[in-house]
């Protein structure tokens, strides 16, 4: 078993788990790492036999040890002590075997994560890179301890991502600027050292003003250039993990601008927190309820597979805007790499009502998938208004009056605005999600909540057919106590992954309903809801229900359905 031990010491040193599979470059591992790779696999088996064995037997002894009463030979002790060192030994080099092989892995991890190629500003990225090496280390090891499957390594990478793009995160560049700020001296002088220059340079600034004018000026230029070198740094920082995302297969394409972008103006944060999309069978891409994945993503090609729209000519990028907007509800384009989401709960149910009418197919074939944009990063969703008027003024310069009126008519139509959002690539929902069917949501009593979906006279149509339900609802009216119980209903068989009160409220949200007691400066205080939550009327009043329980409560409310139930009926007469 020794020998087994030293063997496995000896095959570890060179491990990589990774295999060098990324995104950019599939191809086959060198035969000699594949080779090493499965002679340090067959090891391993072969030291788990006699250890199992050793196991059972040492519990064996360990019963005999405490049965038996010491004989006082010395002879016999110094035999057992003799014995029991080898055993030790053993157990030793197995200890520090387990530990260099767990540090192997890390290590082959951490190698992976080192080298995304071919990024700008790879020196600063390096530099970084080796600063927070030891919580980048602490992360490895983190989701090692927890799974080691095929989607481990973009798991890694995206949680590097959300800590580095993160305020405050684990891997926010502001960590390394902290420390720059303590070990050099922001003042020309250290006022900590009373020096004579010191003093000769504080009495100057009171008493001679050029002398303090051309201070001030030098001080507010440095100031100047360090805020820019640290944006700089910043955006490298950043872009270097959405670099690794993007060689890593199974990761995210994210909303990344290139620096000359102008990020000043693009907020991430400006993004609801749930999104709903509807699908089916014939809905273009990957659906399912493990990934929600655009055509371009399918293909073999890399180039197409992660294009980002905001890295591309701003013509190609306002065509192509365009051409996913406009496209064919049951068909797509191959070079189409967005899918479209919607903050509205409301719009999501009609769209499933038309499909399902259009397509003369059985309620259970249509899906609606509910995400808590939460629980992904920054840039995975993008909102689709914020990208027409970044390329509004390219959609002008077009040579089609379809594209610049299109642009026209969603910038300037506030009526047929559905809250939609915009994801590109593969997103992977596996837990982050809920996918349910239109039957179910039927059997748990969505149409008894509004029986105006299961009309048929507003079955064939979508958009106009939300116009005419939010009109309907647009008059202030009561809720029952069976709306609130339905609507919980629903929330608690359909959704029950997510906050019972959040769900509840998003669909009692699709009518305008009184409030008990309306606190008013409660209600002044939410007149400016954030962006997301401006419009469809909807999503606004299921902010101001929240709003309203968060004043109440000073805290969300998760908990039981019960809880739900009655913090709705406190909350709406």
């Amino acid at each position: 078993m020794e020998g087994n031990v030293e063997d496995i010491a000896d095959l570890v040193g060179n491990l990589n788990i990774t295999g060098g599979k990324t995104q950019n470059h599939r191809q086959a591992e060198p035969r000699s790492a594949r080779s090493h790779l499965v002679s340090l696999q067959d090891a391993i088996r072969k030291l788990i036999r006699p250890t199992d064995t050793l196991v059972s037997e040492s519990r064996s002894l360990k019963s005999r040890v405490e049965s038996s009463g010491s004989s006082g030979n010395l002879e016999e002790l110094c035999s057992l002590q003799d014995s029991v060192g080898k055993l030790t030994d053993i157990a030793s080099k197995l200890q520090n075997t387990l530990d260099t092989l767990n540090h192997a892995s890390e290590n082959s991890v951490i190698i992976y994560l080192k080298s995304p190629g071919g990024l700008s500003g790879a020196r600063t990225s390096t530099k970084l890179f080796s600063h927070f090496e030891g919580e980048i280390r602490r992360i490895v090891c983190e989701f090692l301890k927890k799974e080691c499957t095929q989607d481990m390594l973009w798991k890694i990478a995206e949680e590097c991502y959300k800590q580095a793009s993160k305020c405050r995160g684990s891997l926010d560049i502001e960590h390394y600027f902290d420390l720059l700020d303590e070990s050099s001296l922001v003042q020309p002088y250290d006022p900590d050292f009373e020096s004579e220059d010191y003093y000769e340079h504080e009495n100057r600034l009171m008493c001679d003003e050029d002398y303090a004018v051309v201070w001030r000026e030098q001080t507010a230029l440095r100031d100047e250039r360090r805020e820019e070198s640290r944006k700089n740094g910043r955006h490298v920082w950043v872009g270097f993990w959405v670099e690794v995302l993007n060689k890593t297969l199974g990761g995210p394409t994210l909303f990344y601008p290139s620096a000359s972008f102008g990020t000043q103006h693009l907020d991430f944060d400006v993004v609801p927190q749930y999104l709903f999309r509807t699908f089916d069978a014939r809905s273009s891409g990957v659906n399912n309820e493990s990934m929600i994945a655009s055509i371009a993503s399918l293909s073999p090609s890399q180039e197409m597979r992660r294009t980002n729209l905001l890295q591309l000519d701003c013509d190609k990028a306002a065509k192509l805007l365009h051409d996913h907007l406009t496209k064919d509800c049951f068909s797509g384009d191959n070079v189409d790499n967005l899918m479209s989401w919607t903050s509205s709960l409301l719009f999501a149910i009609q769209y499933a009502v038309w499909r399902r009418y259009w397509q003369d197919c059985d309620p259970s074939d249509i899906k609606l998938c509910i995400v808590d944009t939460g629980e992904y990063p920054k840039g995975q969703f993008i909102h689709d208004i914020w990208l027409l008027q970044r390329y509004y003024e390219a959609a002008k310069r077009l040579e089609d009056d379809s594209v610049r009126n299109f642009f026209d008519f969603r910038l300037n139509r506030e009526d047929y605005y559905n809250g939609e959002y915009l994801s590109q690539g593969a997103v992977n929902i596996t837990g982050r999600s809920c996918v349910v069917s239109l039957q179910q949501l039927i059997d748990a009593g969505l149409f008894q909540l509004y029986p105006e979906f299961a009309d048929p006279s507003g079955s064939d149509r979508w958009a106009k057919r939300v116009l005419e339900l939010r009109d309907k609802w647009l008059k202030e009216q009561s809720t029952s106590n069976q709306e609130i119980v339905l609507a919980a209903k629903v929330a608690r068989e359909c959704f029950g992954k997510f906050d019972p009160y959040d769900v509840s409220c998003i669909l009692l949200a699709f009518k305008n309903r009184k409030r008990k007691s309306a606190n008013p400066f409660v209600e002044l205080r939410m007149q400016s809801p954030p962006k997301w939550a401006e419009k469809p009327i909807e999503v606004r009043r299921y902010w101001s229900a929240c709003k309203v329980l968060k004043e109440k409560t000073n805290a969300w409310i998760i908990g039981s359905p019960l809880q739900a139930e009655k913090a709705l009926r406190e909350l709406f007469d």
